[in-house]
């Protein structure tokens, strides 16, 4: 409080709300608790006998434009729950780039929910091809999305489908 006319202000509503019992509490990390939460759901525990490793299935969606970029993400559980997310690039992006980005956020969210067996559809062929190793990735900034990529895919059993646009409508 920089001015004595701020902190006088300050008191007078003190005073005033005293009566109330109203006490600040600081606001905690929101995403934090979000992604604890999404984690203590699906997570799956190794006491529930599960004899075949559960498949999540991924379908992702990116797109851009001239100045930003955006995703869209459905996860499917193996318990049948679907979860879906947009995410907004404040960049500008390729399009390859954004599906990059789409891929890399939900395969966050399947380690954090313990998945180890996914299966990733995507539209994106040129995405697709440079993660099997079917394609060649030339473009410096798309070999950085790629290493992130393989790196979260290490621990995973990972089957990647193209499909076409018009089955992917869900994610678009």
């Amino acid at each position: 409080m920089s001015s004595p006319e701020a902190a006088g202000r300050m008191a007078l509503w003190a005073i005033e709300l005293s009566e109330f019992d109203i006490r600040y509490q600081p606001q905690l990390a929101v995403k934090g608790k979000i992604l604890a939460d999404f984690v203590a759901e699906f997570t799956i525990m190794k006491d529930q006998g599960a004899e075949e490793t559960p498949i999540w299935r991924i379908y992702t969606d990116g797109s851009s434009t001239k100045h930003a970029g955006g995703a869209g993400v459905i996860l499917h559980t193996p318990e049948g729950d679907k979860i879906e997310c947009m995410i907004c690039l404040d960049f500008s992006t390729t399009k390859n780039e954004a599906e990059y980005e789409a891929l890399i956020a939900r395969l966050d969210f399947a380690i954090a929910a313990g998945a180890e067996s996914v299966i990733i559809y995507s539209d994106s062929q040129v995405v697709i091809s440079q993660v099997n190793g079917n394609y060649e990735c030339k473009n410096e900034r798309m070999k950085r999305y790629l290493e992130e990529v393989k790196g979260r895919v290490n621990n995973l059993q990972i089957k990647l489908v193209q499909i076409p646009r018009e089955e992917n409508q869900e994610a678009d």
